[in-house]
């Protein structure tokens, strides 16, 4: 065999090499690197989500009738809909470690992890256990039962699985635009006033008198009413007892333009501590827990709107 000839073989002996090398690593991405081959997990054909921690603690949503409920109340559509896009990462997650002497570092060891399972029906198509979230790393790491591989997928605003049933629960006590409110109704314990729009502004009227409202008090109520967002939920043993419509009861009602697509509804607040309050609306079943300082624009006395404009 000639030196050209020589030369040719092992050309073609080199080509073969890396081909081979290429194809292992094409295959080691498909199948090694990547989580892939999980059952679809998607809002559309799962019906049951359940987020059960270690302490005992579970969070079951539940599709009713094509609408996702979190203990037979709708639950927060911004929230699903970033659980939604963090179940659709996991099909293609990103490996991270296969030693199991990782999995307590990253918290996914055997009940310490929190448990996420998808079901349809009583099948349950797919159970990660879903590790330590951290605001400089930014993902949620998951591992399936019974295998030492874990995945990462993005994460940026925290654990998006989360196992309190609060926690889904939609936080919004009042979000009205204020070009949709016609008039506010006042009811305190010691003070009844309304105030209403006019041309040129607002204002605020008792059964003794009638003023232009202080702009900045009106809009400290608005500014509230446009996005009045709770700090949590009280539980049921506290909630079952209150009286908002006793001596320390406090009544807001917002009147809204009828072609504005608001309905009229009023916000009822009761006194919690010195930090926080109790508040209640006709449309959701809970009481909400309110930090004081949020509710400090809404809460206003008459003298407050009377007070001298500059």
């Amino acid at each position: 065999m000639g030196s050209k000839q020589v030369g040719y073989v092992l050309i073609a002996l080199i080509v073969i090499g890396v081909s081979g090398l290429v194809l292992r690593l094409i295959a080691a991405g498909s199948s090694e690197l990547t989580l892939e081959g999980i059952l679809p997990v998607s809002p559309d054909v799962i019906d049951r989500v359940t987020i059960a921690a270690p302490a005992g603690n579970e969070a079951r949503l539940e599709k009713v009738n094509d609408i996702w409920q979190i203990e037979r109340e709708g639950a927060f559509i911004p929230k699903l809909n970033q659980l939604w896009t963090a179940s659709a990462d996991i099909d293609g997650a990103q490996l991270v470690a296969r030693n199991p002497a990782s999995h307590m570092r990253m918290g996914v060891e055997e009940g310490q992890g929190i448990n996420v399972a998808f079901w349809l029906g009583e099948f349950k198509q797919e159970e990660f256990i879903v590790g330590k979230w951290t605001q400089e790393v930014r993902l949620c790491y998951l591992r399936k039962p019974a295998r030492d591989e874990v995945y990462a997928i993005p994460c940026p605003f925290g654990n998006i699985f989360d196992s309190s049933a609060d926690g889904w629960r939609d936080p919004v006590v009042a979000s009205i635009p204020r070009d949709a409110i016609q008039s506010i109704e006042f009811d305190y314990p010691h003070e009844d006033f309304v105030l209403n729009r006019v041309d040129r502004g607002w204002i605020a009227e008792s059964a003794d008198s009638s003023e232009p409202a202080n702009v900045f008090a009106v809009n400290a109520v608005l500014g509230t009413l446009e996005g009045f967002i709770a700090s949590g939920f009280a539980p049921e043993s506290e909630a079952e007892n209150l009286d908002f419509t006793g001596p320390n009861g406090i009544s807001i009602r917002i009147i809204t333009y009828e072609e504005s697509g608001y309905p009229t509804t009023r916000v009822r607040l009761l006194p919690r501590d010195d930090v926080s309050l109790y508040a209640k609306t006709p449309r959701r079943p809970n009481v909400f827990l309110i930090d004081a300082r949020a509710a400090a624009g809404l809460i206003l006395s008459l003298d407050d709107f009377y007070a001298t404009q500059n």
